[in-house]
């Protein structure tokens, strides 16, 4: 789909994931508690089924057992909830429990407890110095983490929604998934020097976030760490970072331009899907593979040097990007794949280099505007849907060591004129030239292609066939 609407849904599953992983135990009942017993005999909180509930005191035993632990996300969706009181038998708490309480802004522990503490209503473990819980219910538009924290756990901020600011002290090494997703009002963010990597979801749907500075410290940028930052105008990616993950920053609606530096070797799938204000990408020499829809439907990419490093372009890496009017691919190539640059409809020509072998499925589908395709010699396979509906393309020649020219593969190509079709072929599906209706095929005398064209009733022609004129 054009917009990475699934980012939510995978946000939401994470707590349908929890569920499912937790069939696996026996899981008990007491009152509206849900509990598993743990290997040391204690009681863990996987679930409370009455959701209306408004204030929680979580028992510090339930059927004779301890209630020591708190599993991840036992309350997911439990929108009534205001307060909860954590009892001092729990040493245990999984990722952020409360992350889907929308109306949670109170939570309390007593002085006293072991590893547990609570300032102005957010829940930190002590041994590790994390900040667990910011309850999303607490008005506050602007919140700084307290010097000496070290950790922000996964989910801490999720979908807190009226935070504007957060003041990250210099003492935080760590920031974990999904940590501030769904903040849809967080505007700007600092993230300090002593961050050495950004989680999956961190900043996934900040939706007023404007721009970020990553720090020189991070190394990686984690799976959809900025997916549907829809304000996003710019981002600086330091030197450091070697991997940029999956949909990093798919659906940055508002992203005009990135550098990404010498250090990155691989742009995971998605990373850039759906940025619409896309000009300019500048893509370094040490990029060694380009994934599956890493720039789809950015729609407003003119142009894109991709280097010679360079080795595999995966399946729907430019697909959609209707103003893409040039494209080198450089020598390094292996494999076009599926759908590789399909929808370019401003793409007048490409030049396919030596390397390549295999031309993926639909590669080329619907570039309206292209009128001339080089395919190099070393391509055995034309794929199915190549080059279907390139309106402009007149002429087409085949390399000798192509094999077979898969089913609609230059359907619809109404403007198709000229086909050279070598002996090399053996396999052409049904409908490879359906709808090429002034479409004339140059083949072999005692060739597959020629039963081929008498069989579809496609006008042939051989090589040498005017030679007596020169004769």
């Amino acid at each position: 789909m054009k917009k990475y609407l699934y980012i939510i849904l995978a946000l939401l599953l994470l707590f349908a994931l929890s569920a499912i992983a937790e069939e696996e135990r026996e899981v008990f009942e007491s009152g509206d508690y849900q509990y598993a017993l743990l290997d040391d005999g204690t009681a863990e909180i996987v679930g409370y089924k009455n959701r209306e509930v408004n204030e929680l005191i979580i028992p510090d035993r339930l059927d004779g057992y301890s209630v020591t632990s708190i599993w991840d996300y036992a309350f997911p969706s439990f929108r009534s909830l205001t307060s909860v009181t954590i009892p001092d038998s729990v040493t245990s708490i999984g990722v952020n429990p409360f992350a889907g309480c929308s109306s949670l802004s109170k939570i309390s522990v007593s002085p006293d407890h072991s590893v547990y503490a609570v300032i102005d209503n957010v829940l930190f473990y002590k041994p590790e110095k994390t900040l667990i819980c910011y309850p999303r219910r607490r008005q506050n538009t602007t919140y700084s983490i307290p010097q000496g924290i070290r950790n922000i756990g996964d989910s801490a901020f999720s979908s807190c929604k009226s935070l504007t600011s957060v003041a990250i002290p210099d003492s935080v090494t760590s920031i974990g998934d999904s940590a501030f997703s769904g903040c849809q009002s967080l505007t700007s963010i600092a993230i300090p020097d002593s961050v050495a990597s950004i989680g999956d979801y961190t900043f996934a749907l900040c939706q007023s976030l404007t721009s970020v500075a990553i720090p020189d410290g991070v190394t990686s940028i984690g799976n959809y760490a900025f997916a549907d930052c829809h304000s996003l105008t710019s981002v600086t990616i330091p030197d450091g970072v070697t991997s940029i993950g999956n949909g990093a920053f798919a659906g940055c609606q508002s992203l005009t331009s990135v550098a990404i530096p010498d250090g990155v070797t691989s742009i995971g799938n998605g990373a850039f899907s759906s940025c619409e204000s896309l000009t300019s990408v500048t893509i370094p020499d040490g990029v060694t593979s380009i994934g599956d829809s890493a720039f789809y439907y950015c729609e407003s990419l003119t142009s894109i040097a991709i280097p010679d490093s360079v080795t595999s372009i995966g399946d729907y890496a430019f697909s959609g990007c209707k103003n893409l009017t040039s494209v080198t691919i450089p020598d390094g190539v292996t494999s076009i794949g599926d759908y590789a640059f399909a929808f370019c409809r401003s793409l007048t020509s490409v030049t396919i280099p030596e390397g390549v072998t295999s031309i993926g499925d639909s590669a080329f589908f619907a570039c309206e505007s292209l009128t001339s395709v080089t395919i190099p010699e070393g391509v055995t396979s034309i794929g199915v849907d190549a080059f279907s509906s390139c309106k402009s393309l007149t002429s087409v020649a085949i390399p000798d060591g192509v094999t077979s020219i898969g089913n609609l593969a230059f359907s619809s190509c109404k403007s198709l004129t000229s086909v050279t079709i070598p002996d090399s072929v053996t396999s052409i599906g049904d409908y490879a030239f359906s709808g090429c209706e002034n479409l004339t095929l140059t083949v072999g005398r005692d060739s597959y292609a020629k039963e081929y064209a008498k069989e579809k009733s496609i006008n042939y022609t051989y090589p040498d066939a005017l030679d007596w004129l020169n004769s």
